[in-house]
């Protein structure tokens, strides 16, 4: 049996395997996203009922949900994160590498399902004491009307990020007119910001690079639980920092929610360049059954030759 993946909160009991099949992993095909040797590693995730697409930080792919196959590659316009899906669009959240004195541009754009790109726009965000507080966006989700993503944050070099444990979160329309920003407060420390956003619905799913255990995150958590308005329901530990979501039920075949995440095979973009030919880069999407707030695997992960 394959073991559980983790409760979401302490003392909660871990969630029974369903009966019946397991979920065949989707494997990609060979050189078909060697564009990663550029790029790096998958930045986020999104599915529809017809397709999966994958972002990395200059593009985004779209991949049959049956075979892995590639069906299309396009061109993001800067540093992309993660991706979300919602009536019939893609959007997206981007890091930025150019910086201000005071201000750090963030942008978000949508595709429509061809990706064929449809609008974006940008926004400043700064601290209260006039610094810049965003690197970028990262993490994205549609909840209903709106188009969520989160507010990465840095110190005062690119790569110099204290542990905090708030989490900025901002909303817009589906349209991308801004709605409003709100502080989360997870009650552990992170790294940067939200890296990947999903939902369960109603709730804000999302992945983080959590703090060590000594500096402010004892238990080792780096996902949560959060309610439209910021308020966390459950913390926990589940690996997702590669991009997940939620799949439709004309694809799980199962009435309980299941989840996706993408998995890099090959060693990650290290390993892919060290030898590309023999081992290119090559995603693998898995499968995650969640009840009463525990994740269960249910992937048979034997690709067929």
């Amino acid at each position: 049996m394959k073991k559980l993946i983790f409760a979401l909160a302490v003392g909660m009991s871990l969630a029974a395997f369903a009966a019946g099949p397991k979920m065949k992993a989707i494997f990609t095909v060979p050189h078909e996203l060697d564009m990663l040797l550029k790029y790096g590693h998958i930045q986020g995730a999104t599915c529809s009922e017809k397709a999966l697409y994958l972002s990395h930080q200059g593009g985004i792919v779209k991949l049959d949900w049956q075979t892995g196959k590639l069906i299309k590659a396009v061109e993001a316009p800067m540093h992309l994160g993660d991706i979300a899906y919602g009536k019939g669009r893609i959007y997206g959240a981007f890091g930025v590498r150019q910086y201000a004195t005071n201000e750090t541009p963030c942008q978000v754009a949508m595709w429509d399902e061809d990706l064929k790109l449809l609008k974006k726009t940008s926004f400043r965000y700064l601290r209260a004491n006039g610094k810049s507080l965003a690197r970028g966006f990262d993490g994205a989700v549609v909840v209903g009307d709106t188009f969520y993503t989160g507010l990465d944050h840095t110190g005062e070099a690119v790569w110099d990020c204290p542990p905090h444990t708030d989490c900025p979160i901002m909303a817009y329309t589906l349209d991308l007119e801004p709605k409003g920003v709100m502080s989360v407060d997870l009650g552990y420390t992170i790294l940067y910001g939200v890296q990947t956003l999903a939902t369960d619905g109603k709730n804000l799913m999302l992945g983080n690079y959590g703090g060590q255990r000594d500096k402010g995150n004892p238990k080792g958590y780096n996902f949560s639980v959060v309610t439209t308005d910021g308020k966390v329901v459950r913390n926990g530990a589940f690996g997702c920092s590669e991009g997940f979501g939620l799949v439709p039920k004309s694809v799980s075949k199962r009435e309980t929610p299941v989840y996706f995440t993408v998995q890099a095979l090959g060693g990650n973009m290290q390993g892919w360049r060290k030898d590309p030919e023999k081992n290119p880069p090559r995603i693998r999407i898995d499968f995650y059954e969640y009840a009463n707030g525990s994740f269960a695997d249910i992937t048979d992960r034997s690709e067929k030759k």
